[in-house]
């Protein structure tokens, strides 16, 4: 049987899996689940220290990566194995392959979200949008973090009396008893890999044996017990990781921090044996490369033992220096109680050209989470940046970010009436024409009163996202680790997780207030300009109106700590946070909240943007995240931090910071540039991401690209290699300002 073959015969015992249980979401899950992992988890490798990796099929369940959203069919793959092996397939194969194609195509839950979606607004998702670069959705349930000092505190057979607890206090169902047949399809890859790892140092080289026997030993004592080991901690969390798909890895410091101490106490470990641990680990992150995610935390106010925990967040630091990698996105909750030694190994990675870790402001954080989800300090003090940054609480929230809305779009599509220029399409209807707008203000209004609409349908897609995935699966993996579903016998999205939050993201916030500013300046207080005339200039791409494009070129613009400019940018950000976390609310979330987290997005949304009043061309980068517009922060780092520094910080889930520095004056002015970061958090600084390259290198990079392969760059909420980035990225990157004295 060829892998072809093998593909189809597996898609149709899955959905004969999935139909069989069809009358119990629960069961049907843990039954799904179990069959998956017996089929996709892969062979242990000759080098690997700890055990765990998966390859997604056709057809599956996943809340995010391998699959993107719960019950998945990836239809156009289907088609192409199908037509690679149909003639080898006997009758009987061949017409159940064709009635799976057409099962799943009305099956798979994303059709289901967007069934509803159609319901009430008699449009797919996407044609409710239209313009690309405008606003776009889609559908996951990504970068919950789940409690894994609970699972590292409890092990498998404490979760299960834990179940068990409950049960006898609610009563049983079919919820509770999915949750015990999860926790043994743990147990059974445990045993799986257990197995692997004896069978494999009987055969691998001298040298390795020890490595397997460890590994064996290991696996076998967390099929039962907590983990008594950093080894068995670091394998029960991967394993557990693995198996749920889950993509982001939370408070690593604090859950492994006792056992890597206590091992360090107990002489049956060495801090070079925890880096070399740590370096395996990673070896898997890498291979997934999920640069959008992967997000190990360290640091931080609200951690148990805060010296173990620093120790093991150096050692974790020491792994990222010699791995230099994209992955894993390490992340430092600085807090001013902490040991100065972790700060100095930050920025001491940050100078050696590793883009991580980026560094989150406690001081700022903490309280503003609190005002964010209306919760106490204890919880707000688990919060944790996933993905590209959005603010997730460890064990009690999920707070997917699933679309997007591009602001300088929407300002270009204002100013043409709703119609889209670069795609000569009509958006949006009945907008006033541009005479109508008698002052600033009701320029301003009206494009926040355009845009309410498609916030309202972003919210209500959201909604759907969650109650369908909730209606269709309980999510096990989640629900077993996430605040209250099991003290209320509740899965995730059935009302089990104790907040249902979601964030939207938010492309060219800085370009469209630093476009109304212009419009402000040059039209309405000095009314060099008509609005009309502008729109003109702008449509010309500023071709034959040199004078005038230096005008807006000229401008005041965010990021030099210019009020006029700055009290723009702040006011549009808080509009756009009020006005998403309204529609949220009447949606049904219980917060919706915006980030400003951009990943490559802010450089291909510019591509279908027209020329802007910022200055900026056609097709040009937006800015990014919070970050000025390209190249127009003149008046120093200092200037940059503050403006970066005034926007309030209880109405976002999450916002980027991107600084870059030559290496030479990082390593030259280290102590400054660390008094420079410290200020920056005292002055209610969020966060930012240090990055530490030479303009010149990536010039280079683009030219001769085979001798800058290690060159890695922070893109917005990830990083990657520069020489793997589209050309119009490169150029965007180049295009920030980079600080050399």
């Amino acid at each position: 049987m060829n892998e072809y073959t093998q593909k189809i015969i597996y898609a149709i015992e899955f959905t004969d899996i999935y139909k069989k249980y069809s009358g119990d979401k629960f069961i049907r899950e843990a039954k799904c689940v179990d069959f998956q992992l017996e089929h996709i988890l892969q062979p242990l490798e000759e080098g690997d220290l700890i055990a765990g990796m998966m390859h997604h099929e056709l057809v599956g369940f996943s809340s995010q990566y391998g699959g993107i959203y719960t019950y998945f069919f990836h239809e156009h793959e289907f088609r192409n194995v199908f037509e690679n092996c149909k003639n080898e397939l006997t009758e009987g194969v061949l017409k159940k392959a064709e009635m799976i194609l057409e099962f799943w195509k009305k099956e798979n839950t994303r059709k289901k979200v967007s069934d509803r979606f159609i319901h009430k607004y008699g449009k797919e998702p996407g044609d409710s949008y239209r313009s690309a670069g405008y606003a776009n959705c889609d559908c996951r349930v990504a970068g919950t973090n789940i409690d894994f000092e609970k699972l590292t505190r409890l092990g498998l057979d404490g979760l299960d009396d834990e179940i068990n607890r409950y049960t006898n206090k609610n009563g049983n169902n079919s919820f509770y008893e999915s949750l015990h047949q999860w926790i043994d399809t743990i147990r059974k890859s445990c045993m799986r890999y257990e197995r692997e790892a004896v069978e494999t140092a009987n055969h691998c080289p001298q040298n390795k044996k020890d490595d397997f026997f460890k590994l064996a030993n290991a696996l076998k004592a967390i099929q039962h017990h907590a983990p008594r080991s950093f080894l068995e901690g670091l394998q029960l969390m991967w394993i557990y990781s693995v198996c749920s798909d889950t993509m982001n890895y939370g408070r690593m410091d604090d859950y492994l921090g006792r056992l890597y101490a206590q091992d360090l106490a107990d002489g049956r470990l060495t801090e070079e044996e925890g880096v070399r641990l740590i370096l395996g680990l990673y070896k898997h992150f890498k291979t997934i490369d999920k640069v959008h995610d992967c997000r190990v935390i360290i640091g931080g106010a609200g951690r148990q033992n805060p010296k173990d925990a620093d120790k093991l967040a150096m050692v974790i630091m020491e792994a990222s220096l010699r791995f230099k990698e994209t992955v894993p996105q390490l992340t430092l909750r600085y807090y001013k109680e902490m040991d100065d030694e972790v700060l100095n190994k930050a920025l001491k990675l940050n100078a050696a050209g590793c883009s991580f870790p980026i560094i989150y402001s406690d001081e700022t954080n903490v309280p503003a989470v609190e005002q964010l989800y209306d919760i106490n300090k204890e919880e707000a003090e688990q919060y944790v940046p996933f993905g590209c940054g959005e603010y997730v609480i460890v064990g009690k929230s999920v707070g997917t970010p699933n679309n997007g809305v591009n602001l300088l779009k929407a300002l270009e599509i204002l100013l043409h009436r709703g119609y889209d220029p670069f795609f000569c399409e009509q958006i949006e209807t009945n907008v006033p024409p541009l005479n109508s707008y008698q002052t600033f203000e009701d320029l301003y209004n009206a494009l926040f009163e355009m845009i309410k609409p498609t916030i309202e349908k972003l919210a209500w897609h959201k909604y759907l996202n969650y109650r369908v995935a909730g209606h269709e699966a309980p999510y096990l993996h989640l629900s077993l680790l996430m605040d209250n579903c099991i003290e209320r016998g509740k899965a995730l999205l059935d009302g089990g997780v104790k907040y249902l939050n979601a964030a939207s993201e938010i492309f060219g916030i800085i370009s469209c207030a630093d476009s109304l500013t212009t419009i402000k300046k040059l039209v309405y207080d000095e009314k060099r300009l008509s609005l009309e005339k502008l729109v003109e200039i702008l449509d010309a791409d500023f071709d034959g109106y040199d004078a005038e494009h230096k005008w807006m070129i000229d401008a005041p613009k965010y990021g030099n700590d210019i009020d006029e400019a700055d009290k723009i940018a702040i006011r549009v950000f808080d509009e756009i946070a009020r006005l998403t976390s309204e529609c949220g609310e009447k949606a049904g979330l219980h917060k919706y909240k915006i980030v400003s987290v951009n990943n490559s997005m802010s450089a291909e949304w510019g591509y279908f943007c027209g020329a802007s009043a910022c200055g900026r061309k056609r097709s040009a980068p937006l800015s990014n995240g919070n970050g000025p517009s390209i190249s127009a922060d003149k008046n120093g780092i200092t200037a940059l931090l503050n403006s970066m520094s005034k926007f309030g910080n209880d109405n976002h889930a999450g916002v980027i910071n991107n600084v870059r520095f030559t290496r030479e004056l990082f390593s030259a002015s280290f102590e400054k540039i660390k008094f420079l970061v410290l200020t920056f958090f005292e002055n209610n600084g969020v966060q930012l991401n240090i990055c530490a390259v030479g303009k010149e290198d990536m010039k280079n990079a683009m030219i001769h690209p085979e001798q800058y392969q290690n060159l890695i760059v922070r893109i917005g909420g990830f990083s990657a290699r520069f020489v793997t980035l589209e050309p119009s990225v490169q150029r965007e990157i180049i295009l920030r300002t980079t600080y050399e004295g």
